[in-house]
């Protein structure tokens, strides 16, 4: 369909003011939260533009609260032709940053008068202005770059803190009080899974188990591990590895808002090349990623200079490359290269107390 409609397709030159901008970001709990940066410069360099975000409901709580967002519009996978129905060329610029999604470009191409959009596959032929992917960069670098064509040169040193309300803060502190987490101690987050996609991200759950053992024997504190309804089960398997199962909780299955806010309390956070592990660094928590199908100079935590990823080069790696939908499997033994002991070296430089 692409290449049909690049066929119709005339490209025209960028405004230099834009009234309306779209920026379009359908999937990814992580990737959503390193778009917001780009948003963020956006509109401080255009202060008189409404910016909207299009978005669907897994990641939509990644944008609301944030007060550089004029609208954020949900949309589902059926109700995208209605979407393009009613807002047919409503806006005087799109920004895609999907790196390989079709609909997106098909998107940008019925609802937007000019579009920016990255370089690569036969999407690339329905955006006015082309940007080259680079995946040699992190992520958020590589997303501020279609900023450019529009002048805009914008390199952050952070990124966004998260917002809930105060409602998720009330269902959350109340959640933790029946399950007896006491706030009168530090806690140390674990996010041991990846979700249902490339499992083999996963770290072992037996190294999870040592690393909590260790930590405990250093730290006073609290560890709470995280995770869906479908990873309650993994989470208990850990927790009964241990021979000390005090102040250890598996706290699963919160509303996004609420975890935003429960990682928002932690003293430090380790975890796999996932959502959360994002989640951990918006909100300024020392975080910990560990990394073997993917590459830590894409998606480690944020800034590196204040965070720790954890990766050893492995043989046909990376296996998994977002920009080019490539998702190839993995025995997990890039993962199972990073051992126990460097971890803990990384945890207790976070905490500030290394012997």
């Amino acid at each position: 369909m692409c290449s049909l409609l690049s066929l119709v397709k005339r490209k025209k030159p960028l405004l230099e003011k834009n009234r309306e901008i779209l920026v379009i970001r359908l999937w990814a709990l992580g990737e959503s939260i390193l778009c917001l940066p780009m948003i963020k410069a956006l509109r401080e360099a255009n202060p008189d533009s409404r910016i909207t975000v299009l978005c669907t409901k897994k990641n939509s709580d990644v944008f609301k609260g944030q007060d550089f967002i004029g609208d954020i519009l949900e949309t589902r996978s059926l109700s995208m032709p209605l979407f393009i129905l009613k807002n047919f060329r409503r806006f005087d610029l799109a920004i895609d940053t999907e790196p390989h999604f079709a609909i997106s470009a098909i998107l940008c191409f019925f609802c937007a008068r000019r579009s920016i959009g990255y370089n690569h596959g036969p999407r690339a032929k329905l955006y006015d202005v082309n940007v080259p992917y680079n995946d040699r960069q992190h992520v958020v670098y590589t997303i501020c770059d279609l900023l450019k064509p529009l002048g805009i040169s914008a390199r952050p040193k952070e990124l966004v803190k998260l917002k809930y309300g105060e409602d998720a803060a009330r269902t959350l502190s109340s959640k933790l009080k029946t399950m007896g987490i006491k706030p009168d101690k530090p806690i140390i987050g674990i996010h041991a899974f990846t979700g249902p996609t490339a499992t083999w991200r996963a770290w072992p759950k037996e190294r999870f188990a040592q690393l909590i053992g260790r930590i405990k024997e250093k730290y006073d504190c609290t560890i709470i591990l995280t995770g869906s309804p479908s990873e309650e089960k993994g989470n208990l398997e850990i927790i009964g590895m241990l021979k000390n199962k005090e102040n250890v909780f598996c706290v699963s299955g919160l509303a996004q808002t609420e975890l935003f806010c429960l990682i928002g309390r932690y003293g430090l956070m380790i975890a796999n090349d996932t959502g959360p592990m994002h989640v951990a660094a918006a909100q300024n928590v020392p975080t910990i990623g560990l990394f073997g199908p993917n590459l830590p100079q894409r998606f480690g935590p944020f800034p590196p200079e204040k965070n720790l990823a954890f990766y050893h080069p492995s043989p046909g790696h990376p296996v998994i490359n977002i920009h080019l939908n490539e998702v190839r499997n993995c025995d997990g033994e890039c993962m199972r290269l990073i051992s126990v002991d460097e971890v803990f070296e990384g945890v207790q430089k976070l905490l500030g107390k290394s012997e």
